[in-house]
Formats: structure tokens, C-alpha cells, sequence
């Protein structure tokens, strides 16, 4: 016997019960949660993204933004934002946090990525720029120490 789909909105996986937090997967809106025989609203199938992957995808954009401050900012923003992005899929993982969130988990986490990488590279740079700078004064510096006037 072949199933057929059915016009009805079901609930999907993540989504819990508002009362008892029982898994309302396969539930048709409007009716009852099996386990507490609470009303399953609409609102269970439009649920909000996770906080913790929202700050970590704003977190890993503003480190791609700020990489070129010298890499100060940049560096720790990407940090906060993949530490952000693992405690939003741990969090979805323990079904405490909707499965719609993992999309803005991922971006913030590949976000945080690039922008560490970048605002490493680019401190580096600055730091390799500033002792090139500082040997070549101490070498002219050097050179030119016997040709002082008194």
C-alpha cells in the first residue's frame, strides 16, 4: 500500500511540544501533542533561528568586514563566531535549538573562517612590514654611525 501526500501541514523534526517538550514530528497542525493532549499551533512550524548561529553568522561577517583593521578586530571575531557556530549545532544536535538554524551556523562558522584566516595573514603582514622597517634602520643607522658630526 502506497502512501500518498496529504495537503495537511505536518510538524518537523526539532520541533517540540510547548507544554511537555515531547518530539511533534509527523503531527498534523491542530490537532494534539500524543503526550499531553496540548493544541498544536501554527507557530510550531515557523520556529526562529537559534541566537547562538545568528551571533555566529553577524560575528563571522564582521570578521571578513574588520580584517583589514590591522587584523585586531578580525582575529577574535572570527574565534567567537566558529565557537559560536559549534555550540549551535551542538545545541541542534540536543534538539534544544530548531534545525533551521544549522544554515546560519554554517555560514557564520565558513564566515569566521575566512575572516580569521584573512585578519591573520594581514597582521602578519604588518608585523613583517614593521621589522623589515626596523633591521632597515638599524643597518642604516649602523652604517652611518662613523660619519656623525660631533
Amino acid at each position: 500500500m502506497q502512501d500518498y501526500p496529504t495537503s495537511e501541514p505536518k510538524a518537523r523534526s526539532g520541533i517540540r511540544c510547548q507544554s511537555c517538550s515531547y518530539d511533534l514530528i509527523g503531527v498534523v497542525i491542530g490537532d494534539r501533542c500524543p503526550e499531553c493532549g496540548t493544541q498544536v499551533m501554527q507557530w510550531a512550524s515557523q520556529q526562529q533561528s537559534s541566537g547562538k548561529a545568528i551571533t555566529s553568522m553577524v560575528l563571522g561577517i564582521l570578521a571578513i568586514i574588520t580584517c583589514l583593521g590591522y587584523g585586531i578586530l578580525g582575529v577574535p571575531c572570527g574565534i567567537v563566531a566558529i565557537v559560536f557556530a559549534k555550540k549551535a549545532r551542538l545545541a541542534v544536535q540536543d534538539g534544544t535549538a530548531p534545525a533551521s538554524s544549522l544554515g546560519m551556523a554554517t555560514a557564520g562558522r565558513i564566515c569566521g573562517w575566512i575572516g580569521l584566516i584573512l585578519s591573520a595573514l594581514y597582521l602578519l603582514a604588518i608585523i613583517g612590514i614593521i621589522v623589515i622597517a626596523a633591521v632597515g634602520a638599524a643597518a642604516a643607522g649602523a652604517a652611518a654611525g662613523p660619519f656623525l658630526l660631533p
